[in-house]
């Protein structure tokens, strides 16, 4: 197992700071040994994040880095054109030396995003399918028309597409076709129901998204980090995660939760998850460094907490399992 990071890209900066400070996110965390970064796409720069074009950013941070897994988790697919994602990340995974992970999602049903696109959000899902036949067909070698195929080829990339399916019987069909599985929101059993599907069904890759936020200061612990997190997930409260999963008025420990969250001092978030369900299942166990007003100063200080006083227990503890 592996431990990276994640980012929905989040901060009050200005883009001309904000983006090169991701790079330096990539940057240090190989430094610290994380082995992946991952990347989330947010279109019109909404409140869940800040980033429209990841494959774009991510091959900046594979210029300044050289072993760093690059991951995106999620390109909304239904609102991409499959033949340019297929040219993208063809150019990435030549560039960055095969390093691409490339995590593709349906997207949330959000009327104002897919309206800008001229896409109806009920169809997303039909919309994915399509668009994702097309791409693996065109990463594959298959033709666009008229024997024209995209360039540069880039096969092996088949060997490493993820996609988050959301309940357990899509995630048995998911094992059958070789992609990796992406879990990350939502309560741990519910998650450990997916990850037990696709692995009783033959999968063999699972990636575990977790948030992962070890007070910075003396003397900070669950309380303090609650707190100090919950203006920028209080609005989850009220959505569809609370709707789904933690009923009425959930406070700031039971929206964490459902969010997978593991908060507090250093051997409070080691205590945490290490009784997460998905530790020792996952591949890549991947902590998110960035709620929603986190800048990338205080992002660059959680990835150097965690590697120095999380990761090496939780690696030690998997490790030591039988």
């Amino acid at each position: 197992m592996s431990f990276g990071f994640q980012t929905h890209v989040h901060g009050l900066a200005p883009a001309r700071e904000l983006l090169p400070g991701l790079i330096d996110l990539y940057v240090a965390a190989e430094e610290l040994g994380f082995t992946s970064g991952w990347i989330a796409q947010h279109h019109l720069g909404n409140d869940a994040g800040l980033l429209p074009s990841p494959l774009v950013l991510l091959a900046a941070a594979a210029e300044a880095t050289s072993t760093i897994r690059l991951g995106t988790s999620v390109l909304v697919l239904p609102l991409e054109h499959p033949v340019r994602v297929a040219e993208d990340a063809g150019v990435l995974d030549v560039l960055s030396s095969g390093r691409l992970e490339l995590g593709l999602g349906v997207g949330g049903p959000s009327v104002p995003e897919f309206a800008a696109f001229g896409k109806a959000p009920e169809r997303r899902h039909e919309l994915y399918a399509e668009h994702r036949d097309l791409l693996l067909h065109l990463l594959g070698g298959g033709e666009v028309a008229d024997g024209l195929r995209v360039s540069p080829a880039v096969p092996q990339l088949l060997e490493r597409i993820w996609q988050s399916p959301s309940t357990p019987e899509r995630a048995a069909e998911l094992a059958a076709t070789g992609h990796g599985l992406l879990v990350g929101i939502g309560p741990g059993d519910v998650q450990r129901a997916l990850a037990d599907a696709y692995l009783a069904a033959g999968g063999t890759r699972v990636a575990a998204f977790r948030g992962g936020f070890p007070a910075l200061t003396p003397g900070g612990d669950r309380e303090s980090q609650a707190a100090l997190l919950w203006p920028d997930i209080r609005r989850y409260a009220e959505g569809p995660l609370s709707q789904r999963y933690l009923g009425a008025a959930p406070g700031p420990h039971e929206v964490l939760a459902g969010l997978n969250v593991h908060y507090g001092s250093a051997e409070q978030v080691v205590a945490s998850a290490l009784a997460d369900p998905l530790l020792g299942v996952a591949e890549h166990f991947v902590f998110a460094v960035q709620a929603a007003s986190t800048s990338i100063d205080t992002a660059l200080r959680t990835l150097e907490r965690l590697a120095a006083e999380v990761v090496p227990h939780l690696s030690g503890a998997v490790h030591a399992a039988p």
